[in-house]
C-alpha cells in the first residue's frame, strides 16, 4: 500500500480547519454566556422597573404551586433521606468521588465549614429564637389536639421538634443527593460540573443545557429572598443597639449595596482565596457564639433539651414526613412545605457547590457527614437559643416581641443575657457574613452551570441579584421574601426527581470499577 507523506501545505489545511473548530467551539460557549446574560438583564430590569407587579406574579406561582402539590413537596424530600441512607449502606457507598486513590482537596474542617456556611447559616440566626417560639404560641390543630404533644411536659420539645422537621435531616439530603448526582457525574463520569451533564455526555449544543438555566435562576431567585430576609433582620437588630432612626428604606438599601460589594469582590477571589476563608471564619465564629450562649444560659438545662427534643422529633418524623393533617394544611403550607420547596430551591446552588468541594470523599463519607454534621449542629443550636427561652422568665415578652415582628425574637432574647449587646453585634456581624458567602456561593456556582467563570460573567449574576433583592426590599415582606426564594423550585422540583432516578440507576449498574 502506498504511503502518503503529508505536505507542508497539508498541515497548513489541517491547522486552519482546527483553527476555525476552536473558533466554532469557542462561539458556542460565547452564545450560551450570552443567553445567560440576556436572561439576567431581563430579570434585573423587570424587577427594577416594575417590582409591585413582578413580586407579586412571582409569589403567587409560588403559592399555587405549594397549594396543588403541597403532599409531594414533602414526601419527596422523605424519601430522599431513605434513599440517602440506603446508598451509604451499600457497596457503592465505598466509592470514592474521582475515583481509587483520590485525595480530598479540602481538610476535613473546611469542607464541613464550606457546605455548612453555604447550606443555611443565616437562616439559623434568623429563625434560632424565633421559630420555635412561633410553634409553641401557634401550634398546628394536630399538635393541640393531642392531650400528649400538648401537654406542659412536652409542648416545648414539641415546638423544637417541628423546627428540626424544617431545618434537619430532610433538607440535608436535598442537598447531598443533588450534589452527589453532579460530583458523580462530573468527577467519575468525567463531564462537566453542570446539571445537563447529568443527562448527556454532550458538552455543548445540548438541549438539556436548558435545566443549566432553570437552575440559575432557582439558585438567584432563592438566594435573593434569603439576602432580602437578611436585611430586614440586620436592619431590626441594629435597630435596637443604636439610638437613631435606622428603620427606613434608605438603609437597607444601603446595606444592600454595602453586602453586594462584598459578596462580588469576594467571589473574584476564587474559591480557595474567598469563600473557602470566608466560611472557615463563619464557622469559627458561630462555634463561638453557640459556646457563648450556652454558657450564659444553662449548660445542662441545654443538654437535657437537645436529648429530650431529638427523642420528640424522632418519635412525629415519621408521621410528618409522609403525610399532611387536614386540619393543620394551613400551617403545613406555611411552614413545612414553604421550608421543604425552598430547600429544593437552594439544591442547585448548594447541591453543586458541595459537590465541587467533596472531591475525594468516599460517597459513605459525603452522605453521612452533608446530612448529619449540620443537622446534629443545628439540633444544639435551637435548643440553646429557642430551648432557652422556654425555660426563662422573660419567654412571655419574647413571645409578644416575636408575635409583632419574627426579627424581634433573636433580640429581646439577647436583651436579658450578659454581654446581650457583644451578642446582638456579632449575631449581625455573623449574619452579613453568612449571607456574603451563600451569595458569593451562588455567583460562583452561577458562572459554573453557564460554562462561564469569567469576572463579567460574575459582575452580571451579582447585579441580577441585587436587582431582585431591591425589588424585595422595596416590598418588605419577609412571607413573600419566602415565596419569591422558593420561585425556582417549581420547575427544578422535577428535574431533581429525574436526576435522582439516574442516581438510582448509576448505583445499581455499577460495577466497582470506578
Amino acid at each position: 500500500m502506498k504511503k502518503t507523506i503529508a505536505r507542508p501545505d497539508d498541515l497548513s489545511n489541517k491547522s486552519k480547519i482546527s483553527a476555525v473548530k476552536a473558533r466554532v467551539f469557542n462561539h458556542g460557549s460565547l452564545s450560551k454566556e450570552a443567553i445567560g446574560f440576556i436572561s439576567c438583564l431581563l430579570l434585573a430590569s423587570v424587577f427594577l422597573l416594575f417590582p409591585e407587579t413582578a413580586v407579586t406574579f412571582a409569589a403567587s406561582i409560588s403559592d399555587h404551586a405549594i397549594k396543588e402539590f403541597g403532599l409531594g413537596f414533602i414526601v419527596f424530600p422523605s424519601l430522599l433521606v431513605i434513599l440517602s441512607l440506603v446508598i451509604a449502606c451499600t457497596p457503592f457507598g465505598k466509592v470514592r468521588l474521582g475515583g481509587k486513590g483520590e485525595k480530598p482537596e479540602f481538610g476535613f474542617i473546611s469542607w464541613t465549614a464550606m457546605l455548612f456556611a453555604a447550606g443555611m447559616g443565616s437562616g439559623l440566626i434568623f429563625w434560632g429564637v424565633a421559630e420555635p417560639i412561633v410553634h409553641f404560641a401557634h401550634p398546628p390543630a394536630f399538635v393541640t389536639e393531642s392531650p400528649l404533644l400538648s401537654n406542659a411536659a412536652n409542648a416545648k420539645d414539641t415546638a423544637l421538634a417541628l423546627t428540626y422537621f424544617h431545618w434537619g435531616v430532610h433538607a440535608w439530603a436535598v442537598y447531598a443527593i443533588s450534589g452527589l448526582v453532579m460530583a458523580w457525574f462530573a468527577f467519575n463520569r468525567s463531564r462537566s460540573m453542570t446539571i445537563s451533564a447529568s443527562f448527556t455526555d454532550k458538552a455543548k449544543g445540548s438541549k438539556f443545557q436548558v435545566f443549566d438555566f432553570l437552575a440559575v435562576i432557582a439558585v438567584i431567585f432563592g438566594v435573593a429572598g434569603t439576602l432580602a430576609n437578611t436585611i430586614a433582620l440586620v436592619q431590626s437588630g441594629l435597630q435596637h443597639l443604636v439610638p437613631w432612626d435606622i428603620a427606613g428604606l434608605m438603609f437597607r438599601l444601603v446595606l444592600l449595596l454595602a453586602i453586594a460589594l462584598a459578596f462580588t469582590v469576594s467571589s473574584t477571589l476564587g474559591l480557595e482565596k474567598g469563600i473557602k476563608q470566608m466560611s472557615l471564619f463563619n464557622l469559627l465564629f458561630v462555634v463561638a457564639m453557640l459556646v457563648a450562649v450556652i454558657s450564659l444560659v444553662d449548660p445542662i438545662q441545654v443538654a437535657g433539651t437537645v436529648i429530650t427534643s431529638t427523642a420528640s422529633y424522632l418519635s412525629l418524623l415519621p408521621s410528618l414526613s409522609f403525610s399532611i393533617d387536614p386540619d393543620s394544611r394551613t400551617w403545613s403550607e406555611g411552614w413545612s412545605i414553604i421550608y421543604f420547596v425552598w430547600w429544593i430551591a437552594w439544591a442547585p446552588f448548594v447541591g453543586p457547590f458541595i459537590a465541587r468541594i467533596s472531591r475525594g470523599r468516599s460517597v459513605r463519607q459525603y452522605l453521612l457527614c452533608t446530612i448529619f454534621i449540620p443537622t446534629i449542629t443545628t439540633i444544639v443550636w435551637f435548643s440553646a437559643f429557642g430551648g432557652s427561652v422556654f425555660e426563662m422568665s422573660i419567654f412571655d415578652d419574647v413571645i409578644a416581641a416575636t408575635n409583632k415582628d419574627v426579627t424581634n425574637g433573636l433580640f429581646t432574647f439577647f436583651e436579658y443575657l450578659p454581654y446581650g449587646n457583644i451578642l446582638a453585634f456579632s449575631a449581625i456581624l455573623l449574619l452579613v457574613t453568612f449571607v456574603i458567602t451563600s451569595a458569593d456561593s451562588a455567583i460562583f456556582v452561577s458562572g459554573m452551570l453557564t460554562g462561564s467563570s469569567k469576572l463579567r460573567s460574575k459582575l452580571m449574576w451579582s447585579l441580577t441579584l441585587v436587582a431582585i433583592t431591591t425589588a424585595l426590599i422595596l416590598k418588605n415582606d419577609i412571607n413573600l421574601n419566602k415565596q419569591i426564594a422558593i420561585l425556582g423550585a417549581v420547575p427544578f422540583t422535577l428535574i431533581l426527581l429525574a436526576q435522582t432516578c439516574i442516581l438510582i440507576k448509576e448505583v445499581i449498574t455499577h460495577k466497582g470499577t470506578s
